[in-house]
């Protein structure tokens, strides 16, 4: 594996931000969820999939990337206004590396910067020993509801922060 530079995420960023979501979620997140879930939860990249995206979502989140050797290997969000960590997502192949680790610790810091002193969120059974590692309680097992109107297990989380 190449460098990876965390940087914020750019227009161009678009297509490979949506296929690492796309990857974590059918390939990491595979033995959690059921297909119907996971189709739900994250739909092919596709041109509409892609504009959808730069017009709805990318401009009102701060969004970084991990960028290697020209690749995005994943992403985070963070809504400051509301104190969420809205997602991080590393793609299967880059899992384990930690990737998703250096993602959050700099999401954590912008939190900070902004003035926020916690962070709550929806994760996914999957990553939820993830959030646990770094510091995240377990506040109670829920259903997040997706943008398609389905719902999934998750657990919600919170981090204080320092």
């Amino acid at each position: 594996m190449g460098r990876v530079d965390i940087r914020l995420a750019k227009l161009e960023d678009a297509r490979g931000i949506l296929g690492a979501h796309y990857s974590a979620v059918h390939e990491t997140a595979a033995k959690d969820y059921t297909l119907e879930i996971l189709r739900a939860w994250a739909t092919p990249v596709t041109p509409a999939r892609i504009d959808d995206y730069l017009r709805n979502a990318l401009p009102k989140e701060t969004t970084l990337v991990a960028d290697v050797d020209g690749r995005i290997a994943g992403f985070g969000v963070i809504i400051e206004s509301a104190n969420e960590l809205r997602a991080v997502y590393v793609a299967a192949e880059f899992g384990s590396k930690g990737i998703g680790s250096a993602l959050l610790r700099e999401l954590e810091r912008l939190a900070r910067q902004s003035g926020c002193t916690e962070l709550h969120m929806d994760s996914s059974l999957t990553a939820a020993p993830f959030y646990l590692h770094h510091g995240y309680e377990e506040l109670a097992r829920a259903e997040h509801a997706l943008g398609s109107g389905a719902t999934m297990a998750c657990v919600r989380m919170r981090k204080v922060l320092d």
